[in-house]
């Protein structure tokens, strides 16, 4: 006796849809790999990282950091709620950029990475004053972060950055893992270009600020942060601390900063500073952390 074959039901779905979600089954998942920041930055916290991570509030509702820079602190925090600012625009749209169009933008830094070479990048540097496409400013914003000297974000009085070519014989400039790592990371959280005084405090928030250090390098958009600056920036610390939020601030150890913040919680901790547009600010220095919690 023959055995019947069995006949299943046609499925709804065409070869090519099957395919596709075969393909989409085997892909990695990219929750199981960890983001890091994707630029580098003066100023960044790797080397004092684990000092900040070990003064977190235990308990806060959205994570703010109003100076982002490279963003080290929230990516080792991965917070479930995010508000991230910066008063630099080509660093905020390069963050937008990766959260919303980041399969365009590694296409696009694949073309910067194959094109590399001296005048390529004057010429790219030239076009990032001038590009007005997002996400091609994005690219532009990496490539040029990737292998200028020392990774410095510079530019002159009218905003036209000016930082020569590092000397790198072969600068990662496509990272695609951690971009799409970093883009998942990013989904749910909100990115603004604004100055930390256009950020309304609230019950409840944890704001990480870390401004251009007191007496160190502050050119970073054209404009100084001086003494006024970070003496207004105390201020908005103490109307965080008025309304019941949580501030935790990273700066240098100068007598104005231990000023402006006495009578709040003040440690000092010892970092490695590696990437400075000038010598003498590299190597070791001690370094402030300012709480308004215990």
């Amino acid at each position: 006796m023959s055995r019947q074959p069995n006949i299943h039901p046609l499925l709804p779905y065409s070869f090519g849809q099957v395919v596709t979600a075969i393909a989409d089954e085997q892909r990695p998942v990219l929750q199981s790999i960890i983001a890091k920041p994707f630029l580098k930055w003066v100023g960044g916290k790797r080397s004092i990282l684990n000092e900040l991570l070990a003064r977190i509030p235990k308990k806060y509702d959205t994570y703010h950091e109003p100076f982002l820079g490279g963003g080290a602190l929230f990516f080792a925090l991965k917070p479930k709620k995010a508000y991230l600012s910066d008063i630099n625009f080509r660093l905020i749209i390069a963050f937008q950029a990766v959260r919303d169009d980041v399969e365009h933008l590694i296409a696009l830094l694949k073309i910067h990475a194959v094109n590399h070479s001296k005048s390529y990048y004057l010429e790219m540097r030239e076009r990032l004053s001038t590009e007005e496409d997002p996400t091609e400013i994005a690219g532009l914003f990496i490539y040029l972060n990737k292998t200028c000297f020392n990774g410095l974000y510079r530019v002159n009085q009218r905003g036209q950055f000016n930082v020569p070519m590092g000397d790198y014989k072969n600068p990662a400039i496509v990272d695609e893992e951690n971009l799409l790592a970093v883009s998942a990371s990013l989904k749910n959280t909100e990115i603004m270009q604004q100055d930390f005084s256009q950020i309304k405090p609230v019950k409840g928030g944890f704001y990480y600020i870390d401004p251009p250090y007191h007496t160190t390098y502050d050119g970073y958009d054209g404009k100084d942060f001086g003494d006024t600056e970070h003496i207004r920036l105390a201020d908005f610390c103490r109307i965080i601390d008025k309304v019941g939020g949580y501030f935790m601030v990273s700066n240098s150890d100068t007598d104005l900063v231990r000023r402006i913040y006495k009578g709040y919680n003040i440690n000092q901790v010892s970092s490695l500073r590696t990437i400075s547009c000038k010598g003498y600010q590299r190597g070791k220095a001690n370094e402030l952390i300012i709480r308004n919690y215990k």
